[in-house]
């Protein structure tokens, strides 16, 4: 009987010490919604650069090394110091971006290989709070991209290649 006892002991060791089924459709949002955000990030980027060249591309049409005024929250600045704050922004979350982008691979690799650890808890709830704090951040950020394009009257050319 106490062969059996120590046997049950040892089959509940293992299932506690691999993650639940909770656990593991979490992570299976996390990904999906880390996915969904990476991409937002990229276009967010991207779309930065894009304006950043227009903006650049106006002043040498304009033959001007001025600054573009602009108002921003009824302050005075212009178009490039508002473009370089945000650009700044975006860099700096994608470099946090991509480390805690391996911490999700990490977590990831670890619930497949059944190796899931207490601290793995805490870290899948920590990711889960940065993914939706990074994709609030990229909302906002792409409504301050909007309006800089407007207050900085950037036209996006428009190709049909």
């Amino acid at each position: 009987m106490k062969n059996y006892m120590v046997i049950f002991v040892l089959i509940g060791l293992i299932f506690s010490c691999s993650p639940s089924e909770q656990k593991v459709d979490k992570l299976t949002n996390l990904l999906a919604e880390w996915k969904t955000t990476s991409e937002m990030i990229g276009d967010l980027s991207k779309e930065v650069g894009d304006q950043m060249y227009l903006l650049k591309t106006k002043k040498e049409e304009r033959n001007g090394s001025e600054a573009i005024p602009i108002s921003v929250n009824g302050e005075a600045s212009n178009c490039e110091t508002e473009y370089a704050a945000l650009k700044e922004k975006v860099d700096e979350l994608i470099a946090v971006w991509q480390k805690n982008s391996n911490e999700v691979e990490d977590l990831t690799k670890r619930m497949s290989s059944g190796k899931w650890t207490v601290e793995d808890d805490t870290n899948l709830e920590g990711l889960a709070k940065e993914a939706k704090k990074a994709k609030a951040n990229v909302d906002l950020w792409m409504i301050k991209l909007n309006e800089l394009k407007t207050k900085c009257e950037l036209k996006s050319e428009t190709s049909n290649s």
